[in-house]
């Protein structure tokens, strides 16, 4: 029943009663609800007082700013694996449990990175609801308010991060050059093309040379949820990506700021690609960097 959920990548709310009657039966498992909601840099909304005014019983919220490497001077980089243990243990997370993650808008800005993250350092037992808090509630199920007790403390133990679901920028200098493998990237087309500037100071407008283009907002159908995976896999193949074309044996994800990449990645995890999918986790943020010495198109 759950390695369905798992294989799929995501969850609709519909089927939550049934993981649940699935996971009584499993004294070892339990489900685990996180708001994993993060925004760009330039909105003033504040997602901690909005998961405090609404969420799901019993989520807890998973703070992408604060889960990072905070040794870095580019926004919310992957952690390293101490800090994404203690981060999980400080959230009571066990390595058993079933993380099933939502953003408070929809699928876009946050759920999918945090499954990469989980992913990426082995915790098999995860998902994102599909649609987010807006299909939760859609499919009639209740909210909550007020800031969750503290969590009891949990010992979690994570894996070495699986190297071929990253890549960095010395890497992708040397991919892009070469035009050894597709480079997808998920920002809006004006911003890919460099019509419109970014959202953060200091940013060249553009995009990697040899990259190509496929926002994630078309990925999500209007109601906010996932489209099908027959129209998700026709997406990629017009920009020629095909799943059976074994060539294409590595795909590199990018976009602002490693976030809504992983919206790619997830997608291509939903179609069954059984390639690697490795995160450019830098993305446009470092890329695109006015003193970066990396060439750009538009």
């Amino acid at each position: 029943m759950i390695e369905k959920f798992i294989h799929a990548g995501i969850i609709d709310p519909e089927h939550i009663d049934t993981l649940k009657q699935y996971v009584e039966e499993d004294d070892k498992k339990r489900i685990i609800f996180l708001d994993t909601t993060f925004i760009l840099p330039t909105s003033a909304e504040n997602v901690v007082d909005n998961f405090n005014n609404n969420h799901i019983p019993s989520a807890l919220f998973f703070n992408i700013k604060d889960i990072a490497d905070k040794k870095s001077s580019l926004p919310h980089m992957l952690p390293d694996k101490k800090s994404f243990e203690n981060s999980l243990s400080r959230l009571g997370i066990e390595n058993n449990d079933i993380v099933i993650l939502y953003g408070q808008h929809g699928m876009i800005m946050g759920p999918a990175r945090v499954w990469w993250m989980f992913k990426g350092f082995g915790h098999h037992n995860v998902m994102v609801l599909n649609g987010g808090l807006p299909a939760w509630t859609q499919a009639g199920y209740e909210t909550t308010s007020g800031t969750p007790p503290a969590p009891i403390k949990s010992g979690y133990k994570a894996l070495e991060f699986q190297t071929s679901m990253l890549i960095n920028i010395l890497g992708l200098m040397e991919i892009s050059e070469n035009k050894t493998c597709p480079i997808i990237d998920a920002r809006p087309q004006a911003r890919f093309s460099g019509a419109s500037p970014e959202p953060r100071q200091g940013m060249r407008s553009g995009h990697i040379p040899n990259s190509m283009n496929l926002p994630c907002s078309s990925l999500v159908s209007e109601n906010g949820r996932f489209k099908d995976a027959k129209s998700i896999t026709a997406l990629f193949k017009a920009i020629g990506i095909t799943l059976e074309d074994q060539s294409k044996n590595r795909i590199i994800v990018t976009c602002g700021s490693g976030i809504t990449a992983c919206t790619l990645a997830l997608a291509l995890h939903h179609i069954d690609y059984n390639g690697d999918v490795s995160v450019y986790d830098g993305s446009w943020s470092e890329w695109g960097l006015e003193s970066s010495p990396t060439r750009i198109s538009n």
